[in-house]
């Protein structure tokens, strides 16, 4: 590329920051015309003659638009544009082809190619601005929604790092029953709540529970949850009062479409038995030996904070030794594929019937592992808890 073949059209005096204009063409006077057409109104700008001059500047300048010609000898503005394109460094350059060419076959191979924009010779000035002004507006525009993302995948992120601190570090350590647990959002933050709680003669709780919705709003609800529930006015010794007493500290919320589904239950292994409140919410599963999977039993009442609930039924369920009790979220199963498949119950219920697994570790596994498989490593559209008691 010789100095003939590129200059800049006018002394570098504008904002650092004002956008940059490359504009090709191989006939001066054309170029003189469309600089004429640009200069005063804040651009930088650049001029080359040819398209081999075109394609090094753009790689060394990154200009944020070319007004290309399409008729230039040697390499033409089509086959200029198809390397930018090919071009890490200038994918985002917009390109406006320039030609007397008004057929519209030319039109939309150009645009095929990738141009954003085309304008027929003679040009008139009003038209040019106006064309250049809104494509570099459009792509302000969306590089500040793009920043404005960025910085708000951050701050979910740094969302979603607090909330898994509110969730159990460990699983408290029981003879008579194991844990085991997988959680998983389907941004950075999300609404499904677990929670393990060491009660007197040996009892556990086991709470789950799953806010409307998703992001921060749903989490800022789980994370008021799991406070209430480890502040010593809860009495979590009783399920049907746990659920009640949720309900009306967040009855303010019955005014919103928010709502929670959760279930609550009080496991004993010396005496072998379950009691159990749910709202809304999917019982747990269980896997006993020489029987099918079956579900839980449960009287369950209306999703919390929608209306008021006084008196929350509780079911009483007996427990055998090796039993297996699978706590889940119904992002667990509604996990999708990318064509919109869903896991489904049906499918959960098949997994659990053939996992072989005793322990609680291991048959969560067998859980994820199959939902994983299954949705082939596309991303969750909703929160997922799974959470499994393993009697002793």
């Amino acid at each position: 590329m010789t100095e003939a073949d590129f200059t800049m059209a006018q002394p570098p005096n504008e904002s650092p920051n004002a956008p940059t204009i490359l504009v090709v063409d191989d006939t001066p006077t054309n170029l003189s015309v469309l600089v004429g057409i640009l200069q005063g109104s804040g651009y930088r700008i650049l001029v080359a003659r040819n398209g081999r001059a075109a394609l090094e500047i753009a790689r060394r300048t990154q200009p944020d638009l070319v007004l290309l010609d399409v008729a230039m000898p040697g390499m033409n503005g089509f086959d200029v544009c198809r390397e930018l394109r090919l071009d890490p460094a200038a994918s985002e350059t917009i390109v406006i082809f320039l030609s007397a060419l008004g057929d519209v076959s030319d039109k939309v191979s150009g645009l095929e190619l990738g141009a954003a924009d085309y304008i027929t010779k003679p040009y008139q000035s009003e038209e040019v601005l106006a064309r250049v002004r809104g494509h570099l507006l459009r792509k302000q525009l969306e590089r500040d929604l793009r920043v404005s993302r960025d910085s708000l995948a951050d701050e979910l992120r740094s969302a979603g790092e607090m909330q898994r601190l509110l969730l159990p570090r460990k699983l408290p350590a029981n003879g008579g029953v194991s844990f085991a647990a997988h959680y998983q959002t389907s941004l950075h933050a999300g609404g499904d709540y677990y929670d393990v709680f060491s009660l007197n003669a040996g009892r556990v709780g086991v709470f789950v529970a799953d806010v409307s919705g998703h992001g921060a709003r749903a989490a800022i609800i789980m994370a008021m949850m799991r406070t209430l529930l480890h502040s010593s006015e809860m009495l979590l010794e009783e399920p049907g009062q746990v659920l009640s007493k949720l309900n009306l500290h967040f009855a303010y919320l019955q005014e919103t479409p928010l709502f929670a589904t959760a279930v609550y239950s009080v496991i004993d292994p010396v005496a072998g038995s379950m009691r159990t409140a749910c709202a809304g919410h999917p019982t747990p599963l269980l896997l006993r030996d020489g029987n099918p999977v079956s579900i839980v039993s449960c009287e369950a009442t209306v999703p919390l904070f929608m209306f008021d609930l006084p008196n929350v039924p509780v079911s009483d369920y007996p427990l055998h030794r090796g039993d297996r009790l699978v706590f889940y979220t119904d992002g667990l199963t509604e996990r999708q594929t990318a064509t919109g498949e869903m896991f489904g119950f049906e499918r959960l219920v098949e997994v659990l019937a053939r996992c072989s697994a005793q322990n609680a570790e291991n048959l969560l596994h067998e859980v994820i592992e199959a939902a994983e498989l299954f949705a082939k490593g596309h991303e969750p559209a909703d929160d997922q808890t799974t959470l499994v008691a393993a009697m002793h």
